[in-house]
């Protein structure tokens, strides 16, 4: 219904003096009133007595709301501190505390108690294998110099047997005294390479950083495995294309990873052709060189690549007892690599080769 100005009248005070939901309250009020009666016909004490209440309740949520925010943020902070590997902390339990969340606290602290053990028992776990295994470096390095130094001797002595021999015009008797020399030199450069992964191992191998020459490295390893290679009836290309041939880096760390990948495409290619290649070129602002080695050789199975670089790893055992070794090469390389600041990676395809990838950076490793 609208006036005759067209607007809506608004509730007549006289018929609905109070908010339908206040009235409400306040018959709960005045019912719930020790003396009803009283307030029945008083209705400004009955809403004093209901603004009563309602603020009573009010406080009382209130309280109950702040109560329970401080019980869940310490079941947070507890949380939070079994995230930060800190177990030994525990939630509070108190009687006041809200049933539920006095279980969940019980359950964390539970949890927390399994952590402490686990992680406790990881650590000890953990110390046991690093003493074993710098026990077992310690060792290594031990018994290969005990191995070594007889070696040294015996070499040296059939060096002087031979020379012996050739004076006194018995050449033929030379052919057993060279065995004996080619045996002892493999087992030395085997002894060598467990001393060398053994020092790896222990962290005793020192880098020591200085400016080379790239050209002139990668020319004498041609120089050094020229014979070799020729040998194994295989020819050497070299392609070296380097706008900053200057790297920091250690010589004879670098020196000792390109031999060993050289000396596995040598050994595993017969008739065939290596390449060593080196180039420049910057990432991410920060100058690189790579060096490569290719070879057609009998390549490495797609699930193997990776595993090659384990120690006293091959692709297969027919491949150990065709072309010897341990294993150790490119285990050794890899991790004097790393020591170097760069990274070693391998592309290969069966029956028609391998890539051998070595990233180094310009400027030498980045302090640990």
């Amino acid at each position: 219904m609208t006036d005759s100005s067209g607007h809506r009248p608004g509730p007549d005070p006289a018929a609905d003096p109070l908010d339908p939901r206040i009235a409400a309250l306040l018959r709960a009020a005045v019912a719930l009133a020790p003396d009803a009666a009283a307030y029945a016909s008083d209705p400004r004490a009955a809403a004093e007595t209901a603004l009563a209440v309602v603020a009573a309740e009010l406080a009382a949520l209130r309280a109950y709301r702040e109560r329970t925010e401080r019980q869940m943020e310490e079941l947070f902070n507890t949380i939070t501190a079994f995230a930060a590997l800190d177990y030994d902390r525990r939630a509070l339990v108190h009687d006041d505390n809200d049933e539920l969340i006095n279980a969940m606290a019980i359950g964390l602290n539970m949890m927390g108690e399994e952590l402490s053990h686990t992680m406790k028992a990881l650590v000890r776990a953990r110390d046991e294998a690093l003493a074993a295994s710098r026990a077992k470096s310690a060792f290594l390095a031990n018994i290969s110099h005990e191995l070594r130094t007889p070696l040294n001797a015996i070499i040296g002595y059939a060096e002087i047997i031979r020379e012996d021999l050739v004076d006194a015009g018995q050449e033929a008797l030379t052919i057993d005294v060279d065995r004996l020399q080619i045996a002892s030199r493999h087992l030395l450069n085997l002894i060598q390479d467990v001393l060398d992964l053994a020092r790896i191992e222990a962290g005793r191998v020192d880098v020591r950083l200085e400016l080379v020459d790239l050209r002139t490295l990668l020319h004498e390893l041609q120089t050094t495995l020229a014979p070799s290679v020729k040998d194994a009836g295989n020819v050497l290309h070299t392609r070296v294309e380097l706008e900053r041939p200057l790297i920091h880096t250690d010589p004879l760390r670098l020196q000792q990873i390109l031999l060993n990948i050289l000396g596995n495409a040598n050994k595993f290619t017969v008739g065939g052709d290596i390449t060593l290649s080196a180039r420049d070129h910057d990432e991410h602002g920060r100058a690189f060189v790579d060096i490569t080695v290719t070879d057609t050789g009998i390549g490495i199975p797609a699930d193997k690549l990776e595993s090659i670089f384990d120690a006293f790893t091959q692709v297969d055992d027919t491949s150990t007892r065709r072309f010897g070794g341990t294993g150790l090469g490119l285990a050794i390389s890899r991790r004097l690599c790393d020591l170097l600041g760069g990274t070693i990676v391998v592309t290969s395809e069966l029956r028609r080769g391998s890539t051998f990838r070595v990233r180094l950076p310009v400027d030498g490793p980045q302090p640990r």
